[in-house]
């Protein structure tokens, strides 16, 4: 910035007239106040001229510094935040009379149900429904009653076997291997308290413990959609699993039996596809699996 009126005549007045303070102060208003911290200091290098220097944070320039109305801005920005929550609080109380309405409409929907149906138990068709079952277990238990003792226990042993089959048939179906994404929290316990993430794990098992239910609670909120549960998981497995396996999601690809630590294979043939599991310890530190097939 320039400095003017360096020279007598510089102010365009005569210098022999006599000027009253007054009018000095009309023609050569004084500068707006600068604010807190702030100098004007000659520059050296350019004569002439000055610059603007603040004491508090070292900042130098030659435009004169923003000089506002901070009240007047303090005012506009409380302003903006009143109006932003009157907006927030008319949409919640819009939200509550739609939930009410809504409420309203499936009780009214229940109640009319629940209606029919007494009004239907109270004819014919409804009360024979009724009965049936109870004539077909009273003939049951009649032709049991007249059986002989030792068919009788035939026909339970019989029927014992039957179902025994069937279980074993059902454990038959177990497969052969299992696909799961995990997410490896390590521990200063576990074999190897080293990981990608970390040079050195040194927090306890307890602590790890923690983190890995803080994640748990994340993915439980995607439960409901199995493929957002799957993207969520595998994006956390990305950057929070402990396991060489984060690289791709977590992803430990198929594996057959007495490939993986005990508690881990038990977990991972124990989960229905699509099925989380909740925290499982092995040595290498604490898992959550999420069985893919």
């Amino acid at each position: 910035m320039k400095v003017e009126g360096s020279e007598n005549d510089s102010n365009g007045i005569d210098p022999v007239e006599e000027v009253s303070p007054l009018a000095l102060l009309v023609t050569n208003p004084p500068p707006d106040a600068l604010p807190e911290g702030w100098i004007v200091r000659r520059a050296h290098s350019q004569p002439g001229y000055v610059y603007y220097y603040n004491q508090i944070t070292g900042e130098t320039r030659w435009d004169l510094p923003f000089v506002g109305n901070l009240e007047g801005l303090k005012d506009t920005l409380e302003d903006l935040a009143n109006l932003a929550k009157k907006e927030t609080e008319d949409n919640l109380q819009s939200l509550s009379k739609k939930r009410s309405i809504l409420k309203s409409t499936e009780a009214s929907g229940g109640g009319t149900g629940t209606g029919t149906g007494t009004g239907a138990s109270s004819s014919s068709p409804s009360k024979s429904k009724v009965q049936q079952p109870l004539t077909d277990e009273s003939k049951k238990r009649s032709r049991g009653a007249d059986r002989d003792p030792r068919e009788r226990d035939h026909h339970q042993a019989h029927s014992h076997s039957h179902a025994k089959k069937s279980r074993s048939s059902g454990s038959g179906s177990q497969p052969e291997k299992v696909r799961v994404l995990h997410i490896l929290k390590k521990h200063n316990k576990s074999r190897r308290p080293a990981s990608w993430r970390m040079p050195k794990i040194t927090i306890s098992k307890q602590e790890a413990a923690e983190e890995l239910t803080e994640l748990i609670s994340i993915l439980d909120e995607s439960k409901a959609d199995p493929q957002e549960l799957k993207a969520t998981f595998q994006e956390l497995a990305k950057t929070e699993s402990d396991c060489s396996s984060a690289k791709r999601g977590g992803d430990l690809g198929f594996f057959g039996r007495k490939q993986m630590q005990p508690n881990f294979e038990v977990a991972s043939f124990g989960l229905a596809v699509g099925e989380m599991s909740r925290i499982v310890e092995t040595s290498s530190g604490v898992h959550v699996l999420l069985r893919l097939g």
